[in-house]
């Protein structure tokens, strides 16, 4: 057998991976061997002692580092730890605590030699027993021999005494339940005049103080030991100006980790509360100023401080003195403290601004700084400086660092500085050439939206395009090796080229170069025929040289342009050959071609799609469209009567008048109407079919077209000369109901000729006390009928004023269908989208009876109730899958979400958009979020109560066989949702009163799946009605779900529940419901009931949910606010 030195010494020897698993396997074979002699040969035993097996175990550690397996000498490790010599112990309880842990079913042997070591009359062998018992202790083995600990605290050997605090710390940890046995120990140490002993009590009060309820750690923990401030005050003040003590000096600074340790505490203590950061405020102040900061002991006890003044209340001076300290930091030569204050920096901009602007200049000096992970910091922490007044110098400053960054901070710095000039930037001009400078130093990394708000910011700012292109293209003239420097130049000088080709002044003293029509030809070619001529570059030039076609006026240039495309039909990508040979039919068409090809009109800026709002998804190609639900696809608007259908949107430009001559030339089937261009002379093409219709109304002080010929417009050979239309108020005719909500009501009159031609006239009726803007109606038909869709009078519709719109349809047998798309901005409630399927039939037979009943509703709907509610912007298609009959008055609804998974939270409810139903209704979703993000069948679920008197519920209450399958269209909002904003509670209260369980039941699923990161204690009160038929509390809406949860520990805390039936159908007592134990009430909740669930009223981690009707919330919230502090009260009202 040889010896744990020779054993080494071959290790190392081995020249090859296979000869050291040689010597390995070799000895652990030996290692084996001798385990099996030793224990069968007592005379062995005997000679050698227990010698050979220290030697063994040695090995087996080694082993151990090399990460070879030693489990087969677990056993050797325990007999080692049972021996009575202090060598033998040494090391057994070494081994233990290497090739052991808490699952090791060997352990159980362990606890009784620990618990004889931890009598043992050598401090030496306590110390060991502590060690490994705070090392490898279970929940078991914790429980077996925390009193043992418990006693070891209390002893007079200040050795054992700290020892033992660190124990009991680990074991609290690991059993929480136990902390309440050493609060009174760990109270008496912090008192303890030896240091060691001081160091450990600290260390044990923090870990007390920090452990979280959720781990079922001690309530109040923190309010128990604030009383011990005064005391860790004075401690930390002799500290801080005691002289020379050669025991505890280092570097000439008086035991700087007890130092940490009391501010640490301190901070902890102080936190959320005024009173104690005011009684630390002097002692700060006083470690901040007098602590020497030229060695890095002191540093330490700086950067403490420091974080102790800015997470507690502290005054703005002692934070201004906080930020001082880390500026000064900056300016230290050891890299591991200027990274340090860079990272506090970025956490305290948010509190201290002006102190942080203070120390700029430095901050910037750490740009240039030789340390990747420090230019890394400061880059950071200069983007959340910049503001409106130091945004040029700012600015200056890091495109300076972006021309000699690395690539791999080119990425984050083109986006941050975009955004930065988005926000702050003094004028469009500026932010141009700022944006132009970050394109042409990093333009191969900036990113789609960046490119997409530059883009932007030119077509939207009309002074500043000329500028703009001619500039692009002296840059482009210049370098073509930036991919969005190229784009960005291509789609300007595509859009912009007429102003490029005719030259002029953009600077005071500057004349930009004269540009020919084969130059900027010639400059495209170039980049295509390169190496930086990508796919999605090559797709931008395309896309300009076919708008360049018309806007050159040299027919060899047009031609040029032709050849060039021509070229590119032939593309094996797919995307390229197509567009190629759509634009190389597009030349056939002259009269087309211009139309098609005119400037794009400036695009809709709305706050949700700018760079600083939320990231757009794959918008690279549409940026300059206007948005998604402004803008429907076909299949938004269609499916009328199951078949295909002809859609019809208010014209904007002129290029709407060739729409259906582009449909033909790029291959399509049967061609949409004409429709008309903005009121002037382009809408002369379609002037004569408006007239057979007869008058109508015409957009306020907007002159009839002039007539003009057009082949394409197969209607005006047989038009009569245009009339000037009445208004269609005074004709007398019937107005039909279509739309009424958010302060806008919509109505509908028909009229027909005699050759069956249809004209509707949507007049809409503002009857809020504040303006809409937007407004507009869009329409779909069925493809056997043909439709034409005017502009609306005005976008604009002052309180109690009016404004019309007519839409003409041609090919309608029966009464007219309508599948409408009405659009407008609200002050309060935002944008609102909203969808009708209107028909003749159901207001024309019933119109009457529709008004009178929409009149008579005194109470408002769904989407008034809600105007100022935060809701999402998508709408989004679900099909009505599966329908559950919980009770004889609530149904189940799965919804599958037809385009995929989406995102919401616990709580919110579902804009919901039935066909035939004028009015959304509003249903809470009950599933949990995670069911909405699966990547098989992701739904939605919705728990609707009988209401004849509520439309679209009473849609949802029809006969199954009528609805299944039916598609709907939702819209995710709401802001009662879980986890509150302040973060994740330590206890809730849910109050829910009969169809108000709804938003609760989706919280109550979020905790159990753990993704809510959900409290440790739930109190979960339900008032409801007994359902009448069955007489059943498992009829209860939603109850099996909830004790379900609880029953299976998901969730931790209690159900109570308040049940109001006729006679005696409801017992009192506690009933057990699928494992959980229910305390039923045949009675009303009162707000004793509530008052008693929520438990302590000044405990700031409680937060109630109340949800139910009006008459429920409303007073339950009123004495709430008397009882707990309103802002921990959250509430949701249904009707």
């Amino acid at each position: 057998m040889s010896s744990l030195k020779q054993f080494i010494r071959n290790v190392r020897a081995a020249k090859t991976i296979a000869d050291e698993r040689a010597v390995i396997q070799k000895e652990s074979a030996a290692i084996r061997a001798s385990f099996r002699e030793e224990g069968h040969d007592h005379s062995i035993r005997v000679l050698m002692g227990n010698w050979n097996r220290r030697n063994n175990v040695a090995k087996l550690l080694y082993l151990f580092t090399l990460g070879e397996r030693t489990h087969f000498g677990q056993v050797e490790c325990l007999k080692l730890l049972a021996s009575p010599r202090f060598a033998d112990k040494r090391l057994g309880h070494l081994a233990t605590s290497l090739l052991l842990d808490e699952k090791q079913e060997v352990l159980t042997l362990v606890t009784n030699s620990l618990k004889n070591d931890l009598s043992h009359s050598n401090q030496y062998v306590v110390g060991l027993a502590l060690c490994t018992l705070g090392n490898i202790a279970s929940d078991e083995m914790s429980r077996d021999l925390f009193p043992e600990i418990e006693n070891l605290i209390s002893t007079a050997n200040p050795y054992i005494r700290r020892k033992a605090a660190l124990c009991a710390m680990r074991i609290c940890r690991k059993v929480p339940d136990l902390q309440e046995h050493f609060i009174e120990k760990a109270t008496a140490l912090l008192s303890d005049r030896n240091h060691g002993v001081l160091l450990c009590g600290l260390t044990l009060v923090t870990s007390l103080c920090e452990a979280d309820e959720e781990e079922g750690g001690e309530e109040g923990m923190v309010e128990k030991f604030r009383a011990f401030v005064p005391v860790l005050v004075k401690t930390l003040k002799g500290l801080s100006t005691s002289g020379y003590a050669p025991e505890h000096d280092v570097t000439g600074i008086t035991d700087p980790f007890l130092q940490v340790k009391l501010l640490r505490l301190l901070r902890v203590l102080a936190v959320g509360d005024a009173h104690t950061s005011e009684q630390i405020n002097d002692i700060l102040a006083q470690v901040a100023t007098n602590t020497d900061s030229s060695k890095n002991v002191g540093n330490s006890i700086l950067y403490e401080a420091v974080l102790t003044i800015l997470d507690i209340e502290a005054d703005s001076g002692l934070r201004v003195l906080g930020v001082n300290i880390l500026g000064k930091f900056l300016t230290n030569r050891d890299n591991n403290v200027r990274y340090v204050a860079l990272n506090t920096l970025i956490k305290v901009v948010a509190i201290e601004p002006n102190a942080v602007q203070r120390h700029r200049n430095t901050i910037l000096e750490c740009l240039r700084d030789p340390d990747i992970s420090i230019r890394r910091r400061a880059l950071d922490l200069s983007f959340t400086l910049i503001n409106e007044s130091n945004v040029r110098v700012l600015i200056r400053e890091l495109l300076a660092f972006l021309e000699v960054a690395d690539n791999e901070f080119k990425p984050t710095m083109t986006s941050q500085i975009g955004i930065a000039a988005d926000r702050y930037a003094p004028n469009k001009r500026w932010h141009f050439d700022t944006m132009l400078r970050v394109m042409s130093l990093a333009g191969n990394y900036v990113k789609e939206q960046i490119l997409s708000s530059f883009i932007r910011l030119i077509a939207t700012t009309q002074e500043l395009q000329t500028y703009a292109v001619q500039k692009l293209y002296t840059n482009l003239k210049k370098d073509i090796t930036q991919e969005s420097l190229t784009q960005a130049g291509a789609w300007c000088i595509g859009e912009y080229g007429d102003a490029l080709l005719k030259g002029g002044q953009y600077e005071e003293e500057e004349l930009v170069q004269e540009v020919k029509e084969g130059d900027v030809i010639d400059l495209f070619s170039l980049i295509l025929n390169s190496s930086y001529g990508t796919q999605v570059t090559t797709e931008y030039i395309a896309t300009a040289l076919m708008k360049l076609s018309t806007r050159f006026s040299e027919a060899a240039q047009v031609e040029k342009v032709r050849r060039i495309l021509q070229t590119h039909q032939t593309s094996l990508d797919v995307e390229v050959q197509q567009r190629a040979v759509e634009y190389g039919n597009l030349f056939a068409f002259d009269q087309v071609r211009r139309g098609v090809l005119e400037k794009m009109p400036p695009p809709q800026i709305k706050e949700e799609s700018r760079v600083l709002g939320r990231a757009p998804s794959k918008k690279a190609k549409n940026a300059n469209r206007k948005s998604k639900i402004l803008k429907p696809t076909e299949q938004d608007l269609l499916d009328i009567m199951d078949s295909p259908a002809t859609i019809a949107a208010p014209p904007n430009g002129s290029q709407a008048t060739n729409s259906d001559l582009l449909a033909d030339i790029l291959g399509g089937g049967s061609p949409a109407p004409p429709t008309s261009g903005s009121p002037g002379p382009q809408q002369s093409n379609i002037s004569s079919i408006m007239d057979l219709f007869g008058p109508g109304p015409a957009a306020q002080g907007t002159p009839s077209p002039a007539p003009a010929s057009s082949g394409l417009d197969i209607l005006a050979a047989s038009s009569p000369p245009p009339q000037q239309p009445q208004s269609p108020a005074a004709q007398g005719q019937t107005w039909l109901p279509c739309y009424n909500a958010n302060d806008l009501n919509v109505t509908m009159q028909i009229q027909r000729n005699a050759a069956g031609l249809i004209q509707a006239v949507a007049r809409f009726h503002n009857t809020g006390s504040v303006p809409l803007s937007g407004a507009g109606l869009q329409a779909a038909v069925p493809k056997t009928q043909k439709l034409q869709l005017l502009p609306i009078a005005s976008e604009e519709i002052g309180p109690g004023a009016e404004t019309t719109q007519v839409m003409r349809v041609s090919g309608c047998k029966g009464p007219l269908r309508l599948r409408l798309r009405l659009a407008f901005s609200h002050p309060a409630a935002g944008q609102v989208v909203d969808q009708v399927n209107w028909s003749e039939q159901s207001t024309t037979f019933g119109g009457t009876a529709l008004m009178k009943r929409m009149a008579s509703k005194g109470r408002e709907g769904h989407l008034e109730r809600t105007a100022g509610e935060p809701r999402d912007a998508d709408l989004h298609e679900v099909r009505l899958s599966r329908i559950d009959q919980v009770n004889e008055r609530v149904r189940l609804f799965r919804l599958d979400l037809v385009a995929g998974p989406i995102k919401f939270l616990p709580g919110q409810w579902l804009d919901t958009y039935i066909p035939g139903v004028v009015k959304a209704g509003g249903f809470t979703i009950t599933s949990a979020p995670s069911a909405a993000l699966a990547n098989v069948s992701p739904h939605l679920e919705l728990a609707v109560q009988e209401s004849p008197d509520n439309e679209p519920a009473a849609w949802l209450w029809r006969p199954e066989s009528e609805i299944l399958g039916e598609a709907l269209r939702v819209r995710v909002g709401g802001k009662f949702v879980f986890p509150p904003a302040e973060g994740v509670p330590k206890k809730v209260v849910f109050v829910a009163g009969g169809v108000g369980v709804n938003p609760l039941v989706s919280m109550l699923s979020c905790i159990a799946e753990g993704s809510g990161r959900g409290p440790v204690d739930v109190r979960f009160i339900y008032a409801s009605k007994l359902p009448p038929r069955s007489g059943k509390l498992s009829d209860i809406v939603f109850l099996d779900r909830i004790t379900a949860l609880f029953g299976e520990d998901k969730v931790k805390g209690e159900v109570k529940l308040y049940v109001t039936a006729a006679g005696n159908a409801v017992s009192q007592g506690t009933t057990s419901i699928n494992g959980a134990q229910v305390e039923v009430q045949p009675r009303r909740l009162t707000m004793a009931d509530v008052e008693a669930a929520i438990g302590d009223r000044e405990d700031q981690g409680t937060v109630v949910y109340v949800c139910g009707p009006p008459t429920m919330t409303d007073e339950l919230v009123e004495k709430l606010a008397a009882v707990v502090d309103p802002q921990r009260v959250l509430t949701e009202r249904w009707w």
